[in-house]
């Protein structure tokens, strides 16, 4: 049993010392960096203008033309209001009728999109994984890599992702390879890979659990041989709720038909801004450890809180997510420790931004008496450079 108010007083001397390193190191940060987060800070700072930017970069892709991409400035920011960035005020500005042609109004905004995008999405072509991979490891990082764009629609694009999958983790592998003696210490496989199960098939459907956890297993084995010969982690990523339980049971399903081919390949994802994230939980490390599955858990706090919240509210239903976050943030804690605790059958990677959490599970591994093996961290790309 952890002494909780030495937990609390160690958990709080950690996040001290994790917030002067962080000061010191943003003060080495890029421009871009810096430019990139007050950018983030405006639309934080303003729920209406942060709508604004979100739903014109939603539709920005599919504006084919200057024209298109003038006209929906206009629409979307019909003043150029102080609280925007300098670049997309300077966008709206110009894209009045008159003032530059739209050629040019899609040239600045299209920059300041690129920009954007380019802190948060490490490359955009398998070609530059190298590259990727040996950036990271200058830094003592090892990467999870994870296709954007996952959503799909017909089984020729599910092919595709499968396909893509495959080359991904050899691209990774041969780089990795290549890193000699400058390969970076890790938790476990240094190659890790994060699929989202409803890219593994159009019709990813809990109307039809087992057909659909057929279909994505299917898709997915080439990707889980593949892993195997590169010794890499494939991880089930968490989408929607009610997505949650299909993907337990595609997982479950492929624990139980690999047996121990399946131990150091493959990983799960637990969202502790679900209600019902800790029953949840004991369920998966009850049969983890009825089969003696040694399994990687990724504990993260959620990433589709909103449309959790606005779909419950549109069925007028009870969410499925934690109303506030100082809840989440509990319960992020108290799954820490519960992961934690399960080692040696469980690696736990604690996927946060937020100093609290991650000295949290720090001091809860020290009083566990852990290896550090037992325990990484991930943050998002571009988003824990400090």
């Amino acid at each position: 049993m952890i002494d909780s108010r030495l937990l609390e007083t160690r958990t709080q001397a950690i996040g001290r010392e994790l917030f002067a390193s962080a000061r010191a190191a943003h003060a080495h940060l890029s421009v871009l960096n810096r430019w990139t987060a007050q950018v983030l800070n405006w639309c934080l700072a303003d729920p209406a203008l942060k709508s604004s930017v979100l739903r014109f970069l939603d539709v920005l892709p599919s504006l084919d033309s200057p024209q298109a991409i003038a006209r929906h400035v206009r629409e979307y920011f019909p003043s150029a209001d102080s609280r925007l960035p300098s670049a997309l005020r300077l966008g709206v500005t110009l894209a009045k009728p008159g003032l530059l042609t739209a050629g040019a109004v899609a040239g600045i905004v299209g920059q300041l999109v690129r920009q954007v995008a380019q802190q948060f999405i490490a490359e955009s072509s398998p070609e530059a994984v190298p590259r990727l991979v040996d950036a990271m490891a200058e830094r003592g990082r090892t990467c999870s890599i994870d296709l954007l764009g996952e959503q799909v629609l017909g089984e020729t694009e599910a092919d595709q992702y499968s396909a893509q999958c495959q080359a991904l983790l050899a691209a990774v592998a041969s780089a990795d390879a290549a890193l000699g003696d400058r390969t970076p210490r890790s938790c476990g496989p240094r190659i890790n890979l994060s699929v989202k199960p409803s890219a593994l098939t159009p019709r990813f459907d809990p109307i039809s659990p087992a057909d659909s956890v057929e279909r994505a297993a299917k898709r997915l084995a080439p990707i889980l041989r593949a892993a195997e010969k590169h010794g890499a982690l494939v991880t089930l990523d968490m989408e929607q709720y009610e997505l949650r339980d299909l993907t337990l049971a595609l997982a479950r399903h492929l624990l139980a038909q690999a047996g121990g081919a399946a131990r150091t390949r493959l990983g799960l994802v637990v969202q502790a801004y679900l209600r019902d994230a800790e029953p949840v939980t004991e369920e998966v490390l009850g049969w983890i450890s009825a089969q003696h599955q040694p399994v990687a858990i990724r504990l993260v706090k959620g990433a589709y809180w909103d449309h959790e919240a606005a779909l419950a509210a549109q069925l007028r239903r009870p969410a499925p997510v934690l109303a506030h976050k100082a809840q989440t943030d509990r319960a992020f804690e108290q799954l820490t420790a519960r992961l934690l605790g399960a080692h040696p059958l469980v690696t736990t990677a604690i996927a946060s931004h937020n100093i609290r959490s991650i000295a949290h599970a720090m001091a809860c591994a020290e009083a566990m008496g852990l290896e550090k093996g037992q325990l990484e961290f991930q943050v998002l790309y571009g988003m824990g450079d400090a």
